[in-house]
């Protein structure tokens, strides 16, 4: 008896498998023997775990190293790309032209379960890829609703112009009340946090999703994010951080200073680096006004970490800096992109959350300490 169900759950388990299954017949004439990459054209750091689908690998199909599904395809004559999906997703065909040292990322168009044909052209940027499916036709649906408040742009390798973002937003809201399983809905709502930051409209809308996407692990992940950094937004208590076993953050680390400074950053962002000089001047600035200086960097490597050791000493940055070996940082409050400023109060509370802006940073401290 043991032993059938044991075999009873097997099949069930590949029989839901396979009812999330997809197939391309991809043919590429054009790139014959040359390589092609799919996957998420853009993403937001630590938005990586919204992207799941997966490709069988093989000889002519490998793993394109990322924090989320991004495939290499060394295209043949017949292309045959089985993968597994949980839901819906965007993706787009990136070339590599190497011989002229430039690219092409085709527009964006949804992967999901079902068997497809693609026959891809030579492409420039913004190329169309057109598969009828239940999604992509929702998406060209969605686009066409909210094409009112966007100016279309002239270059292939500039983005269209949003024009009101309130706007977009009641568009939204009604597309979705029309259309409460629209997972084009739920992944522009994804685009909008990426190319805009935290909006409290994002979560107003996804209340009027469909219990059937709202059960869904894309609806649960985005809903825990925006929760996340909702909770660490100006006015709220900044949660206790554990970088590793012997270095944390708490609220006993801000109770002797008036003001605590703290900058999030990474040795591959440039603006952060950049702009490290300028942090070393406003520590100098208001170091003995009461005002505290951490850094916090991602990193994690330690080819990277030394390399962050050596960018803070060039700097003199004498001030204590974390590494964030957990990310912990990053996960507690939605860090998301970099340089991301904090300015924490003597009891913990978040007096300011800037993104990158340095003199928005002066002006606070100033008005804090006066």
């Amino acid at each position: 008896m043991r032993k059938l169900n044991y075999i009873l759950l097997i099949f069930i388990s590949n029989f839901l498998l396979s009812q999330n299954n997809f197939e391309i017949n991809l043919t590429a004439d054009s790139y014959v023997n040359d390589s092609l990459i799919l996957g998420a054209p853009m993403t937001r750091k630590g938005f990586g775990d919204l992207y799941t689908f997966k490709i069988q690998l093989n000889k002519n199909t490998s793993l394109f190293p990322s924090d989320h599904s991004i495939y290499t395809i060394k295209v043949q004559k017949e292309n045959l790309i089985k993968g597994f999906i949980e839901y819906p997703q965007p993706v787009a065909f990136t070339y590599l032209d190497k011989k002229n040292k430039s690219f092409a990322i085709s527009k964006i168009f949804f992967l999901e379960k079902g068997k497809y044909d693609i026959e891809l052209p030579v492409f420039k940027n913004q190329t169309e890829i057109n598969i009828d499916s239940p999604t992509n036709r929702d998406f060209k649906n969605l686009q066409k609703s909210l094409s009112s408040v966007y100016i279309k742009s002239t270059d292939p390798q500039k983005m269209d112009s949003l024009t009101s973002f309130d706007e977009k937003q009641k568009i939204l809201s009604q597309y979705i009340k029309k259309n409460p399983n629209s997972y084009a809905a739920l992944w522009e709502i994804v685009n909008d946090y990426t190319l805009y930051n935290y909006h409290p409209e994002y979560l107003e809308n996804m209340k009027l999703f469909s219990p059937f996407i709202k059960k869904n692990t894309l609806y649960k992940k985005l809903e825990n994010k925006l929760l996340t950094e909702k909770k660490t937004l100006t006015g709220n208590k900044i949660p206790d951080i554990y970088f590793n076993k012997n270095n944390k953050l708490t609220t006993q680390d801000f109770k002797n200073h008036k003001l605590t400074f703290i900058d999030y950053w990474a040795t591959s962002c440039a603006p952060c680096v950049k702009g490290m000089p300028e942090i070393v001047n406003l520590y100098h600035e208001f170091k003995d006004k009461g005002v505290q200086f951490i850094t916090v960097t991602d990193e994690q490597k330690p080819e990277r970490m030394k390399l962050a050791q050596t960018i803070l000493q060039k700097n003199n940055a004498t001030w204590f800096n974390f590494f964030d070996m957990n990310k912990d940082f990053q996960k507690k409050l939605n860090a998301t992109g970099y340089p991301l400023h904090l300015l924490i109060d003597e009891n913990g509370k978040i007096v300011a959350r800037i993104m990158g802006d340095l003199s928005e940073v002066r002006s606070k401290i100033n008005e804090y300490v006066e």
